[in-house]
């Protein structure tokens, strides 16, 4: 390696992921759009790949690095998520292969791209449990982004004591009945490539969890009426169900709730 490269620099990382010397990259472009890391676009003549390194308190904000890189395995050979290739947990670092553009917001509000992503979801949903992955139980998860937020003395209308109770309430409600599986929980359209068929990349709050989230976090996301929260269920069921679209607008009052802590409990790390 070049000894004006600094080790952990993206071009240093990229170059050791893809085994080639420093020299051969040839550009290096960050991306903008990643809220808890620093993230890059590094190419060489032959290779573009995608350099993470964290940037946040992971523990606050509830990621697993280790289990990240389990799923990361597991959806890759599913076909559903990008090529891993270095991950370093303990150095933060990891490496994936570039897929390409990702969605804009238009593409989510396409009748068939709706349809095509609810079946992504049915695929990621019916894969084998893996051992080594995290559980995400959504009443922990609020429990823990509020004691965060109490610790740090933060008030605000997000930590009322009405919405704890509302979220109480709608987390134990999806807990009951709940079909664990394997689950992305932060599906969004910049999170969404099209290459033929769709993969999902950012993969770091991902783990075992309750469907109707990934659902609800794409509703939430974009803004969905109810005429394309129908359009996804049905495309994602098979069919109709009034019940089961109950479920999914208590998932979304969740979802919007889990990220509106999210977002504070994020405002109160230093140099987030």
């Amino acid at each position: 390696m070049s000894p004006s490269v600094p080790a952990q620099s993206p071009e240093a990382i990229a170059a050791a992921a893809l085994g080639v010397d420093a020299r051969a990259i040839r550009s290096v472009e960050r991306i903008k759009h990643g809220l808890t890391n620093d993230s890059w676009r590094v190419r060489t003549n032959t290779d573009a790949v995608v350099v993470r390194m964290s940037n946040t308190a992971e523990e606050l904000l509830q990621i697993d690095r280790a289990s990240e890189a389990r799923v990361l395995e597991i959806v890759e050979r599913a076909g559903i998520g990008p090529e891993m290739l270095l991950c370093d947990p303990q150095r933060h670092v990891l490496v994936t292969r570039d897929l390409g553009r990702t969605w804009t917001e238009q593409d989510a509000h396409v009748p068939a791209n709706i349809e095509r992503l609810a079946q992504t979801l049915r695929r990621l949903h019916s894969l084998a449990v893996p051992e080594g992955v995290r559980a995400v139980d959504l009443v922990e998860t609020m429990r823990g982004y509020l004691a965060a937020l109490d610790e740090r003395g933060s008030k605000s209308d997000v930590t009322s004591e009405s919405n704890r109770e509302r979220g109480e309430r709608a987390a134990l409600a999806l807990r009951q009945g709940a079909r664990v599986c394997l689950c992305h929980n932060d599906v969004h359209h910049l999170n969404v490539v099209d290459r033929d068929s769709l993969h999902l990349i950012d993969w770091e709050y991902s783990g075992v969890g309750e469907p109707m989230f990934d659902l609800a976090s794409v509703c939430v996301y974009h803004e969905y009426d109810r005429v394309e929260r129908e359009r996804l269920l049905e495309a994602y069921l098979g069919r109709g169900d009034t019940d089961a679209l109950r479920r999914l607008d208590l998932a979304c009052w969740l979802f919007e709730y889990i990220r509106e802590l999210w977002t504070e409990v994020r405002a109160e790390i230093p140099d987030a």
